[in-house]
């Protein structure tokens, strides 16, 4: 059986992890040992730090929570760099920024080994089926070595271009994802004040022209159903949103959308935190519009 490492064991990294411990042996790092512990009685081996991943395998994944805690992952004390053989591929499905992958990448290169960005969108539930989408940056060779290995993680694997370009996508989607959500939760607040039934509404647009990740999932899953729980932070939103913003200033673009989105979800984390799940932006819009969306 072929040797995988992982290194990143949360909420994203486990059903990530799950598909790839189905075919190969895992080699695992997660500074939580409850992770840890799941996928060791699923015969995984369990390494102390990133440089004892680096000696077992080629193969590498990294989920984290920014590109921050990558660099330190790759290029620290126990870092990755440290042990990792000419020829390792490191894989970054983290959510992260465009410029320090390509920095890292660039700092690999010397030392032959391979950094790709490989982000994923539609979350856990999506990595549990296997459809999740992955974009990919790196080079044509870089996506072809790495493919199969890919193609057990999920259906719909896109090569996204050069190095970075995965993690720009990975941003600008969610920065979309953000600006939907805000739209859907204002436009669905409206109906009800005006007294449409919720469901109805969202049953309605959703098969017409204005549906989205908000009135598809969002909306029926997480707040009509009365769950609010999307698995997802206000604070992670807001760092996405971020690295976003970072790419607009960069190239000088302006993003008003962007911009008033992120300005309401600050009111989200102002009331809730930054630990607060995303389904709590519902609530935000309750309080500003007072038209209960919720049962």
């Amino acid at each position: 059986m072929d040797k995988i490492g992982f290194i990143g064991l949360g909420n994203m990294g486990r059903p990530l992890a799950d598909r790839l411990i189905k075919n190969y042996q895992l080699y695992a790092f997660d500074l939580d040992k409850n992770n840890l512990q799941y996928f060791t009685n699923k015969g995984a081996e369990a390494c102390s730090s990133p440089s004892e991943v680096a000696s077992h395998v080629k193969h590498i994944f990294l989920c984290l929570p920014s590109s921050k805690i990558v660099e330190e992952v790759v290029n620290g004390d126990n870092g990755l760099a440290v042990t990792a053989k000419r020829g390792t591929y490191i894989i970054d499905m983290t959510t992260g920024e465009p410029e320090t992958t390509r920095k890292i990448s660039n700092t690999l290169k010397e030392k032959e080994i391979n950094f790709i960005d490989a982000p994923v969108s539609g979350g856990p539930k999506g990595a549990n089926q296997g459809n999740i989408a992955v974009m990919v940056g790196g080079t044509e060779s870089q996506f072809a070595e790495i493919k199969s290995i890919m193609d057990d993680i999920s259906s719909n694997i896109f090569y996204a271009g050069k190095i970075g370009s995965g993690h720009s996508i990975k941003a600008g989607n969610n920065l979309l994802n953000l600006i939907c959500r805000m739209a859907t939760f204002e436009v669905i607040s409206l109906l009800v004040k005006d007294g449409v039934d919720p469901k109805k509404a969202v049953e309605i647009i959703q098969k017409s022209s204005g549906r989205n990740y908000a009135t598809e999932i969002t909306l029926p899953d997480n707040i009509l159903s009365g769950k609010m729980l999307q698995g997802f932070s206000t604070g992670l939103m807001k760092k996405d949103a971020g690295v976003a913003t970072k790419i607009a200033n960069l190239n000088q673009v302006e993003i008003p959308l962007g911009k008033l989105a992120q300005e309401l979800l600050e009111s989200t984390i102002d009331q809730f935190g930054e630990d607060a799940d995303m389904s709590n932006v519902a609530l935000t819009y309750e309080k500003l519009t007072g038209a209960k969306i919720r049962p």
